[in-house]
């Protein structure tokens, strides 16, 4: 085997413990969640699916230093010229406002029937 398929194996396989990794953490913030790309089968729409939205996962060896957060910032927001605005913030800080999200939506549809049967 030539060293670079098996660096490719190496890169997919390194992506492949970072969904499954995103994966677990979701799960434990009982968030409904799906990895999309198993077996290498890539899916159209993204990596992962969490509570029906599509995400993709993107590992490398190093990322720039300045799209860490600095000082008390929780994250960073960035945007390259002519593009729209991300937000960069830790993956537990994420799913804990999907999290946080969800269970508002759902007190409130709760709430909603109630108010409909009283």
């Amino acid at each position: 085997m030539s060293s670079a398929s098996s660096i490719g194996r190496r890169n997919r396989q390194r992506g492949a413990e970072l969904q499954r990794e995103i994966v677990r953490i979701a799960k434990s913030y009982h968030l409904q969640v799906y990895n999309r790309d198993r077996g290498g089968a890539q899916h159209e729409q993204g990596d992962l699916e969490i509570e029906s939205k599509f995400y993709g996962c993107k590992r490398k060896k190093k990322i720039a230093q300045w799209l860490y957060p600095e000082k008390k910032e929780v994250g960073v927001f960035i945007r390259e010229d002519r593009k729209s605005p991300l937000v960069v913030i830790p993956a537990e800080l994420f799913l804990s406002l999907i999290n946080q999200a969800a269970c508002v939506c759902t007190a409130c549809s709760v709430e909603g029937k109630g108010d409909q049967h009283g």
